[in-house]
């Protein structure tokens, strides 16, 4: 196994505990990184560090990642508990099921999707860059999309968030590059799984233990040049070489991780 250079890296993942926030949380610990797993629920967090295998070195870093005092305390705990804050890993996210067109949609729901898939974003960078700028440096990947790049029905609050994600990504890059921190985005293509949505997330946030289940049709899926979705370990790598040593000389780029589909565009 090539050597990544994230041993004993402590890393935050927000979103950390959902399905692609997992994945993370194992591929980052298959390279002996330290894991601060952020969501919305403790019990939630440690429900996914006690999925991960092999040697983890693992602790749960709740907060309401649309808040900013909440981000704070979350970030200065995690630096409490760890010592540092090497990578983050933006995920975050939820989105709108069934599919709402832009007429249709709440003011609340596109504030919900915007707080949560951009603002968190925000949030947690406006924290962790000075801790990060006192140590000398560290990464951050954004999680952002393939709606980011181009619209799909029903889906106007989350694909302008996303897009929001790829910009902010390049800002961020731009302002803390002479600080050494390197700010790169991922954007995943269409996946077999659900994410979050805002009624779940709304439902544990008032103290329900699960939120309620909506009905979503995945609608129509026009196969990319690979010919299928994308399964949760095809972004794994992207993520981890993103916060490698290998990516030292790379900030502000968007990494299409979808098969090829926007090569069709």
């Amino acid at each position: 196994m090539r050597d990544l250079g994230l041993k004993d890296k402590v890393v935050l993942i927000t979103g950390g505990a959902g399905v692609l926030g997992t994945a993370f949380s194992q591929g980052f610990a298959d390279h002996g990184a330290k894991l601060a797993i952020n969501d919305l629920r403790e019990e939630k967090a440690l429900e996914c560090i006690g999925k991960l295998t092999g040697e983890v070195d693992a602790v749960p870093a709740c907060c309401d990642v649309s808040d900013d005092a909440d981000v704070a305390r979350m970030v200065n705990g995690v630096v409490e508990q760890l010592g540092r804050i090497d990578v983050v890993v933006n995920a975050a996210a939820v989105q709108i099921y069934p599919p709402k067109s832009i007429i249709e949609m709440e003011p609340g729901e596109w504030d919900f999707v915007l707080d949560i898939c951009l603002k968190a974003a925000y949030l947690t960078t406006r924290h962790v860059a000075p801790v990060m700028k006192r140590q000398g440096g560290g990464k951050i990947v954004n999680i952002a999309s393939i709606a980011g790049h181009r619209g799909t029905a029903g889906g106007s609050a989350y694909s302008a968030a996303k897009g929001g994600v790829v910009m902010l990504t390049r800002q961020m890059a731009v302002e803390l590059g002479l600080d050494n921190i390197n700010v790169n985005s991922v954007s995943p293509g269409f996946t077999p799984n659900r994410l979050t949505s805002i009624y779940e997330y709304e439902a544990i946030a008032k103290g329900a233990s699960e939120g309620p289940e909506p009905s979503h049709t995945a609608g129509e899926f026009t196969p990319p040049a690979l010919g299928r979705k994308g399964e949760v370990e095809d972004f794994v790598g992207p993520v981890l070489f993103l916060a490698s040593q290998w990516a030292d000389y790379i900030t502000g780029a968007d990494l299409p991780v979808e098969g090829g589909r926007m090569a069709a565009r």
